[in-house]
């Protein structure tokens, strides 16, 4: 038992002889920390107040004449260390330096209460390897503020999914309708104008000498109550709801039923007597 402690009292020392070296200076928004050369515990802190500020780091080490194959300067988060950024310094001897903007920290390290900075002197071949933490970085309520970052949905329950399908027109394109409207009027127009050229001017008015009062008024009746259905499927074709347009078809029925019996039994009348 002795000699356990021993080893593990000379392991610690070993370790602490190997990485008393590190010195340096740590300077951030005019605050500057200095790193001596004995390798404490204790870790301060500097605060990230804007994105204009920047990170310097100065260090000194012997460990690295001997140019170790790894040297890195790391900021990650002191609750994940998963989430981390590596920064590659510039070695001139036994000098270490490294300048980093806060404004091109990653967004999601932005949004952290406390960030660590480290440094890592490592080398395959070398027992001495260094993973020393230097300073805690506290990003400010102000500086986190400026960060895009969008937290990602984690797997879990989500919201529902509401989707409305796209409902179907309800009525067609407004030039429809009135390029049918037109040719049912040009029709209309054609179909008088036909009459009036096949019967001719003074056979239509005489026509008209020889129906009786109440029949001119069947056969106008008759004729209002048609134009009243071309308007009505007008109107629907223009906007009109459908029941709107059902409702004034079915009024339009009983005239035009009534008054169309009659026209027709008048008009067999008449050509069963050679008048038409």
């Amino acid at each position: 038992m002795k000699y356990s402690l021993f080893i593990i009292l000379a392991n610690l020392a070993a370790i602490a002889i190997a990485y008393s070296d590190l010195t340096g200076k740590i300077s951030l928004n005019g605050k500057s920390i200095t790193l001596g050369e004995f390798n404490t515990q204790e870790v301060k802190q500097l605060t990230i107040e804007s994105p204009k500020d920047v990170l310097e780091i100065k260090l000194n080490s012997k460990d690295i004449e001997e140019k170790p194959e790894q040297i890195v300067i790391s900021l990650a988060d002191a609750d994940d260390s998963s989430i981390v950024t590596h920064y590659v310094p510039t070695v001139k001897g036994t000098k270490i330096t490294s300048t980093i903007k806060s404004i091109s920290l990653p967004e999601v390290l932005k949004t952290k209460d406390k960030l660590i900075l480290s440094i890592i002197i490592a080398d395959s071949k070398s027992e001495n390897n260094l993973i020393r933490r230097l300073v805690e970085i506290l990003p400010s309520p102000d500086f986190q503020a400026t960060s895009k970052h969008q937290p990602k949905p984690r797997i879990g329950i989500q919201p529902e999914i509401h989707h409305i399908f796209r409902e179907d027109e309800k009525t067609v394109n407004p030039i429809i309708p009135v390029i049918f409207i037109g040719i049912a009027t040009t029709l209309f127009l054609g179909l008088l104008a036909s009459w009036v050229g096949f019967i001719g001017v003074n056979d239509l008015f005489r026509t008209f000498k020889t129906t009786s009062p109440t029949q001119l008024f069947y056969n106008v009746s008759f004729l209002i109550s048609i134009i009243g259905f071309e308007l009505n499927f007008a109107k629907y074709y223009l906007g009109q709801s459908i029941f709107t347009t059902l409702f004034y078809g079915f009024i339009l029925t009983v005239p035009s039923v009534y008054f169309g019996v009659s026209v027709l039994r008048n008009l067999a009348k008449n050509r069963a007597l050679g008048k038409q």
